[in-house]
């Protein structure tokens, strides 16, 4: 069987995740505790996810930057660990990324990114990745704009296939969409990107998806995700019934866990099946990756890809 890819270009992080009774308010100081040191950065996190749960003959590789400190070193092999090709992983003087997570009592978050070396990318960044037709390349915002329109740029004229996770939202993302074949966003993002308001409902996403070029998937929370083809109608999918106790890191795993399935030809339904189920998964533990997740776990939610 020949190998499909999956390329991950974006950004790795240092999470420092603490617990707090509940997010704070403007002016609030709180006593926080479970202090932790993970591995984060939803470059990171998508790689991560895809790998864990790649079907048969598909490879995940990671393009991102890391410092050369400490946390560069364990942000490397992390992803190695988890079967992620890291050879596309520089490291540049300074610190790597940071990202401070709060998570309350109930398992929602606040996040504030540092980018450290995530923001540093030399101008030949995009021309150096070694992208092929048919390769599935996943991107974020969590990196210089610049970089992300190259190398949509460049895997479009290649013949691969785009997902871009517009988070965090720039609106600039909307000007990219032509050579996106597939757009992943949350509701808020969904709403600040297309001039909705919060709520949106299947037939709000088929009327937005009527007018693209690319597939449009909105994820939903505990409501679950609607998607779209390119000009096509809406389906929704209801989340999968897990014992949540964390939403961090659940999206990144939702893109991993579709973009793993692209890779393997899955239809797009099957794909946001398998991104939902990675998603659900990695909301029983805490923090952004679930270091038990197997493809396994995720076929007996979700059904085997295709």
């Amino acid at each position: 069987m020949s190998s499909a890819r999956v390329i991950v270009v974006g950004s790795v992080n240092l999470d420092l995740l603490y617990r707090v009774p509940h997010l704070p308010r403007a002016g609030e100081t709180l006593l926080g505790s479970q202090l932790q040191r993970l591995s984060g950065g939803k470059g990171g996190n998508q790689a991560h996810a895809a790998a864990k749960i790649a079907p048969p003959g598909v490879t995940v590789a990671m393009v991102a930057g890391v410092g050369d400190d400490d946390a560069g070193a364990l942000l490397r092999s992390d992803l190695a660990s988890a079967g992620v090709d890291v050879a596309g992983v520089r490291t540049v003087p300074g610190v790597s990324g940071t990202a401070l997570i709060a998570v309350d009592d109930g398992g929602e978050n606040t996040i504030v990114v540092i980018p450290g070396a995530n923001s540093e990318w030399p101008e030949s960044a995009a021309a150096s990745i070694d992208l092929r037709p048919g390769d599935v390349v996943v991107l974020q915002l969590e990196v210089p704009f610049a970089v992300v329109e190259s190398v949509v740029a460049r895997a479009d004229e290649l013949g691969a296939r785009v997902v871009l996770n517009a988070a965090p939202l720039d609106r600039r993302a909307a000007d990219l969409l032509a050579g996106v074949d597939v757009l992943v966003v949350n509701e808020i993002e969904a709403g600040e990107l297309f001039g909705f308001d919060a709520g949106l409902e299947a037939d709000d996403v088929a009327g937005i998806a009527a007018d693209l070029t690319t597939d449009l998937v909105v994820t939903l929370g505990a409501r679950g995700v609607v998607f779209a083809p390119a000009g096509g109608a809406a389906i929704s999918h209801p989340a999968f019934a897990v014992d949540a106790i964390d939403t961090v890191g659940a999206g990144d795993a939702f893109v991993g866990g579709l973009a793993a399935a692209l890779a393997a030809s899955a239809s797009l339904e099957s794909a946001v099946r398998w991104g939902s189920a990675a998603g659900a998964l990695t909301t029983t533990v805490r923090g952004a990756r679930h270091p038990g997740l197997t493809r396994e776990a995720v076929e007996t939610l979700a059904g085997p890809v295709g």
